[in-house]
């Protein structure tokens, strides 16, 4: 029953983050990836700080912020390690994003399942049933399908190249989280996350611009952002409550 329930979970966080990258190809042409990030991740830490302080009075115990304190040093420093290494997939994407169309970035995206299919094998040392092989093999052939005339000119664009890199970064990371989700919490997690999604935007913006804070965008532009903040928030913890059950 809980794998059902995370399967549906995670259509969901699907239909979050669908939603998210639409509203992300309005805004990523207009300026440097990581600027519209920064944005973003601003909104989306204060969804999830709203979430906890929700769930914290309906529910303390099991997404309590005590998880915060009672976790060891160790556990910190991987989960940061794997959130700041996840920031990667985001920035490929986006760069993507600026440089593509994203009826060709997204299914590229898409084959992070076949990182995420390769480091579980490693990790965890899964069994390889016939449906993982038979979903591995559906998804080989849509993205050839897809890209057949790239394919058989032997022609990588620049938007195929920097989702590959998305799709590697991505397709690792959610193999990792499900450590952390079950040291922090599901809502904990996500907002470490974001957290560490938001200190990444302010190194490069530090490291390439000499400074610390983006441009400031215009209301308009802002309203994109705070809805691309919601549709992440939503799609982070239907995502990590989904690898949670499943």
């Amino acid at each position: 029953m809980l794998f059902l329930t995370g399967v549906f979970v995670k259509i969901i966080s699907s239909i979050f983050y669908l939603f998210s990258g639409l509203l992300w190809k309005k805004i990523i042409p207009l300026h440097i990836n990581y600027h519209v990030i920064y944005y973003r991740t601003f909104f989306s830490i204060l969804f999830s700080i709203i979430t906890i302080l929700i769930f914290k009075f309906i529910d303390p115990n099991p997404n309590s912020t005590n998880a915060f304190l009672s976790v060891n040093l160790s556990t910190w420093i991987l989960t940061i390690g794997i959130c700041f290494f996840s920031f990667y997939g985001l920035y490929f994407f986006t760069n993507a994003l600026k440089n593509g169309r994203y009826s060709i970035v997204t299914p590229f995206v898409s084959s992070a399942a076949i990182f995420s299919f390769t480091t579980s094998f490693i990790i965890y040392d899964e069994i390889i049933s016939i449906y993982t092989i038979l979903a591995f093999l559906i998804l080989m052939i849509g993205l050839v399908i897809h890209q057949y005339e790239n394919i058989v000119n032997f022609k990588l664009s620049k938007e195929i190249v920097l989702a590959i890199f998305s799709a590697f970064f991505w397709g690792v990371s959610f193999v990792l989280y499900p450590f952390s989700i079950k040291k922090f919490g599901i809502y904990n997690f996500s907002l470490i996350l974001e957290i560490c999604v938001f200190v990444s935007c302010i190194y490069l913006i530090i490291i390439k611009e000499k400074k610390i804070f983006p441009i400031i965008f215009s209301k308009n532009e802002l309203a994109i952002c705070f809805l691309i903040g919601l549709c992440v928030a939503g799609g982070n913890v239907s995502a990590n409550y989904s690898l949670e059950n499943m």
